[in-house]
């Protein structure tokens, strides 16, 4: 059977932000099949539709550009399946972008290395930087990860310094309101090789900063071969961090 694979670039706010991943996955198959889009289904005894997510988000979290992969039994255009998709997501999906991508490709799940968290404080202190490189020149910051399902027993020590590759402070992101406010954009390596979470960050900054909003701006991939980390849709981080 011929398929055609699509990369899906969509955000996840408002109510939406409290549904769990396997609820999520739940609510696009319902959308495929209220909009009749052609989704290859998985084989054996239980067929699932055939959709990749790039990076599970956590409970409470929002998503500015979040990914999935769909695989269809027809080709379908882009546009129309931008379309298709954005009339029936319930509100707080939005689709961004849709793009044709190669069927033989590796999934985005494997090559996301990390992610872009914003956190939005009301006020910080003048110190707020010093206080960030003092983070980014220690040698090691551990931190105690709990066991499956939060027990304690189970808990163990990593270091997670290695996989905090960038701290920005002071970059104005503009409010729901519409006024800009600061900011501290993380750049955390995330995937199966181990990673950091923003709490893990947040945890490591006196009381006074305290954020008011924490939501994933972005993920990124290393393609094979190369060093530098890129989004999905091949912007460098170095040139995402410097964005206004």
């Amino acid at each position: 059977m011929m398929m055609h694979r699509y990369q899906v670039c969509y955000s996840k706010e408002e109510e939406m932000k409290y549904i769990s991943h396997l609820d999520l996955q739940r609510t696009v198959s319902r959308v495929l099949r209220r909009a009749r889009i052609p989704v290859a289904f998985s084989q054996g005894f239980n067929p699932q539709p055939r959709l990749v997510f790039a990076a599970p988000l956590a409970v409470g979290i929002e998503g500015k550009n979040e990914y999935l992969e769909l695989y269809l039994t027809d080709k379908w255009e882009e546009e129309q399946l931008k379309k298709a998709l954005g009339d029936e997501f319930p509100a707080g999906l939005n689709v961004k972008s849709v793009a044709s991508v190669d069927l033989e490709g590796p999934t985005l799940s494997a090559l996301v290395e990390a992610a872009l968290y914003a956190a939005l404080f009301t006020d910080l202190p003048q110190e707020s930087s010093a206080i960030l490189q003092g983070i980014l020149n220690a040698e090691e910051i551990i931190v105690a990860r709990r066991g499956k399902k939060g027990d304690n027993s189970k808990s163990k020590e990593i270091d997670i310094r290695p996989f905090i590759f960038a701290l920005e402070m002071n970059r104005q992101v503009a409010s729901a309101g519409g006024d800009p406010v600061p900011s501290l954009l993380m750049l955390l390596a995330t995937g199966s090789r181990g990673g950091a979470r923003p709490e893990d960050i947040m945890s490591l900054l006196p009381p006074e900063m305290e954020a008011v909003k924490i939501y994933r701006e972005n993920i990124f991939i290393r393609r094979r071969g190369g060093e530098r980390l890129l989004t999905p849709e091949g912007i460098y981080s170095e040139d995402y961090l410097k964005r206004g």
